[in-house]
């Protein structure tokens, strides 16, 4: 192939649809392209046939029928207005801003380009969301999944081995011998109602001299622990490691489908997050933790170079992060004593969602017991902060810039006054106050007493639905900050310093799609915390539709997508990874890509500040 025609073959190659396109079908289309150079100021587009452009290298500027501006394109965009009879774009005339280069597909190659593929031409009328989808699938094909992400269905071995209440201690022993498990699931007209497992047999059964003839009910756990099927492995884990148990039975409403252990989790994959979260758990100190989580990074590329999708990294290293905080709990109560009344740790920000990256840093709270004495206790609660957040920081985890730890007393706090603080915010917002929402609200329990912190996610919830004033001061401070999307180049890039020529796709992408879910959970009362898991429950209530919510998740998915392939490389080369991607390096479909990211959020932030019209004026 000629050398100007392999570099549109190539050019090609990187642009939808044409990327989807095998190399022999590719190099046949590249030989129908015709190519025009326009001089700055030349009209556009060129005269002749009908064609799909590709703008090769240059700008164009589009208006439409009465003047006004309305697109400006740049390397990679398309213009097949003249190919489609309904393309809003017809009629639109243009010029190039500068000299460009550009590719036309004559509209009858295209036609039966269309022909061929059908697909195509249903690319070049879909959505916006569709686009986004497909890049999400075509970078996110798993080809292996690391057991911590795999649902609890695909890890059940067997049918639930179930015992009626009224059987008798013996009874059960010889069951669970004869089927080889080491827990029995107690049924009682369908329902689960508690479960025996072979350690209740020695400390309950033998230990006490209960007879053998005592029925189960009396020694059983009531009302265990459960998780749905689609729970991931790793959520077992975790959940196992908090409760201090190692049987989790797996229900789907009220159907009994099966029994996982914490045996059945090793025994199934030996590397992986799973094997390292029980590792950290099993760790006698400090210095051992931070061996532990050096194997972190390793890890997350082994993930990443078997396909895990970026929602999945997100949720692994987040509960990495929780068995560490929890180890390092237990570890600093042996050396202080039991707490003096009950606590929780929670953790907020990106933790709280599940989305935490290598290079995130810490969130942390401390709940208290509403018997707490500032006198009596405080001193204890003080090293048990500094003791853990200490930990956290030496094995990686970085303390807050802005201190929003529990090492600070503002976040170490009983029931009440958390209560009172929440209520504040809600009641009298201002803008600072619907900042340290934005984080607290989406807090976790990590460890300690879930019950002390259920009273803050049903104050959160009930109350914010109620208080439109802190949604508006929510609403302006996501939408102070619009996307880096400008008419000329698209992008809108850091212009000096280190970052030259780069886009922070954290704070001008990824956190504006977690504000949008966040305001849109709190104005429905909704107290899932992962933003992914917000905009599928929004979807379809009154400021967000159902494609505004998929169109938002894909968006969302692609730039955590985006961003691990860019840290993916930055570790490989021995850098610190960050959030900072320069769209010059970017092929041109992940530009197209990009660039509808920015274009969704920009809708999706118009759209709030229209519904809340004091929050567009202030």
């Amino acid at each position: 192939m000629h050398d100007e025609l392999a570099e549109v073959r190539d050019f090609l190659a990187q642009c939808p649809p044409f990327d989807s396109l095998d190399p022999d079908g590719l190099a046949a289309l590249t030989r129908r392209f015709v190519i025009r150079y326009l001089r700055r100021g030349a009209s556009f587009p060129p005269e002749g046939q009908p064609c799909l452009w590709l703008v090769r290298q240059g700008a164009v500027e589009l208006r439409t029928v009465d003047g006004e501006l309305a697109r400006r394109m740049a390397e990679g965009d398309v213009h097949d207005a003249a190919c489609l009879p309904d393309s809003p774009e017809i009629g639109w005339a243009g010029h190039a801003v500068e000299d460009t280069l550009v590719y036309g597909l004559p509209r009858g190659d295209l036609e039966r380009l269309w022909e061929e593929h059908p697909d195509f031409r249903q690319q070049s009328l879909s959505k916006l969301v569709e686009r986004l989808r497909r890049a999400r699938r075509r970078s996110e094909a798993a080809v292996e999944r690391d057991l911590g992400s795999l649902p609890l269905a695909s890890l059940i071995g067997r049918a639930p081995v179930c015992a009626s209440p009224a059987a008798t201690i013996r009874e059960a022993a010889t069951q669970m011998t004869r089927e080889r498990v080491s827990a029995l699931l107690v049924v009682d007209r369908d329902r689960l109602c508690g479960i025996v497992t072979d350690r209740d047999l020695r400390s309950r059964c033998l230990a006490s001299g209960l007879p053998d003839r005592t029925p189960l009910s009396v020694i059983m756990t009531p009302d265990p622990c459960t998780l749905p099927p689609d729970a991931a492995g790793f959520d077992a884990v975790l959940t196992m490691t908090r409760k201090g148990i190692h049987h989790l039975p797996v229900v789907d409403g009220q159907q009994l489908l099966g029994l996982v252990s914490s045996t059945d989790l090793l025994r199934a994959q030996r590397i992986s997050s799973v094997h390292l979260a029980d590792r950290i758990h099993r760790a006698a100190d400090l210095a051992e933790l931070v061996v532990r989580c050096a194997e972190l990074p390793e890890l997350w590329l082994n993930l990443v170079r078997r396909g895990e999708g970026a929602v999945v990294l997100g949720r692994v290293v987040s509960g990495i992060a929780d068995a560490l905080a929890s180890r390092l709990l237990v570890l600093a109560e042996r050396r202080l004593g039991p707490p003096p009344v009950g606590y929780a740790w929670i953790a907020f920000g990106s933790q709280g969602r599940h989305e935490l990256s290598l290079n995130s840093d810490q969130d942390n709270a401390l709940v208290l017991a509403d018997e707490f004495e500032p006198e009596q206790h405080a001193a204890y609660f003080t090293r048990l902060a500094h003791e853990v957040c200490g930990g956290l920081a030496a094995c990686g985890i970085q303390p807050c810039s802005g201190e929003m730890m529990a090492t600070n007393p503002q976040w170490r706090q009983p029931v009440a006054a958390w209560s009172r603080l929440f209520g504040d915010w809600i009641d009298h917002p201002d803008p600072h106050k619907a900042r340290l929402a934005s984080n607290l609200f989406d807090f976790r329990t990590v460890h300690g007493d879930d019950q002390l912190t259920a009273p803050l996610r049903e104050q959160i919830a009930r109350r914010c639905t109620q208080h439109q004033t802190l949604l508006a001061h929510l609403v302006v401070n996501t939408c102070a900050a619009p996307p880096p999307l400008g008419f000329f180049r698209q992008f809108v890039v850091i212009g000096d310093g280190e970052h030259q020529g780069e886009l922070d796709i954290k704070r001008h992408g990824l956190l504006q799609i977690v504000d949008l879910a966040r305001i849109h959970a709190l104005g429905n009362g909704i107290r899932e915390t992962g933003t992914v898991g917000r905009l599928r429950t929004a979807e379809g209530t009154r400021l967000l539709s159902r494609e505004g919510a998929e169109t938002l998740a894909a968006a969302f998915e692609f730039l955590l997508g985006l961003r691990t392939r860019h840290q993916q490389e930055q570790i490989g080369k021995g850098l610190r990874p960050d959030n900072f991607v320069a769209p010059a390096t970017l092929g041109a479909a992940e530009r197209h890509h990009l660039r509808d990211v920015f274009v969704a959020v920009a809708r999706q932030q118009k759209a709030l500040l229209l519904a809340f019209p004091h929050a567009a004026r202030s």
